[in-house]
């Protein structure tokens, strides 16, 4: 029996199933509202400015997969325990030295996620090697800091802290609107408060109460 060209287009078309839904690597639901499909996908890019704690928590929700942490000497597990994370998943690299870029190169190869924090401003060629890498591991790499080619930004718009009275007091936790920009945003203007830390060193929705007093203290 003889079938035309589109008569079998048509039967082949009919006949396949839906491609399955990427495996994305993932994040905290509290962050869901500023990473699209509640995870990132494997081989992207996510660059992360004005706070290394938000870059972090992206971290505390891999569940049983290994991250690394590169260059960020400031990250300390107590902080990703307290946000959900599992210190015994965590491969530490507090201070690359020169062959930075060799460092987290090799880590994406195995890692599901690896943070770092270059020690200057990638040149072209690296990003795009490292990025290659992630791709074809299947690593997430979040980079603290500009990015060339990022999938995804996520940045703190403005701060407010807790603990402080009329000049005096303690920092306790900080409520930081998350803004979220790029080609993984999946539309511009998605936003969030969080406490980023909370008082208790949690990670989890802020409702911003009038009046809280607004500074600027990194981290």
């Amino acid at each position: 029996m003889m079938v035309g060209v589109g008569e079998l287009s048509a039967q082949v078309t009919h006949g396949l199933a839906p491609l399955p839904p990427p495996v994305l690597i993932p994040v905290p639901p509290v962050l869901h509202d500023v990473v699209p499909e509640g995870g990132l996908r494997p081989g992207t890019i996510t660059a992360v400015e004005g706070s290394a704690a938000l870059a972090l928590a992206l971290t505390a929700g891999l569940g049983e997969r290994w991250c690394a942490v590169v260059g960020l000497p400031e990250a300390h597990l107590a902080a990703a325990m307290s946000m959900g994370g599992d210190p015994t998943r965590v491969l530490l690299v507090d201070e690359p030295g020169p062959r930075w870029a060799d460092v987290v190169a090799a880590l994406t190869d195995g890692c599901a996620l690896v943070l770092t924090r270059p020690p200057d401003r990638p040149a072209p060629q690296v990003t795009r090697r490292l990025t290659a890498l992630a791709r074809r591991n299947g690593c997430a790499l979040v980079v603290t800091g500009p990015w060339e080619g990022a999938h995804l930004r996520l940045h703190v718009e403005t701060s407010r802290w807790s603990g402080l009275g009329a000049g005096t007091g303690h920092l306790r936790g900080r409520q930081a609107l998350v803004v979220s920009s790029g080609r993984g945003a999946a539309g511009p203007g998605r936003r969030a408060w969080l406490w980023l830390p909370g008082p208790d060193g949690s990670l989890r929705p802020a409702e911003v109460a009038a009046g809280t007093r607004t500074i600027a203290v990194a981290g």
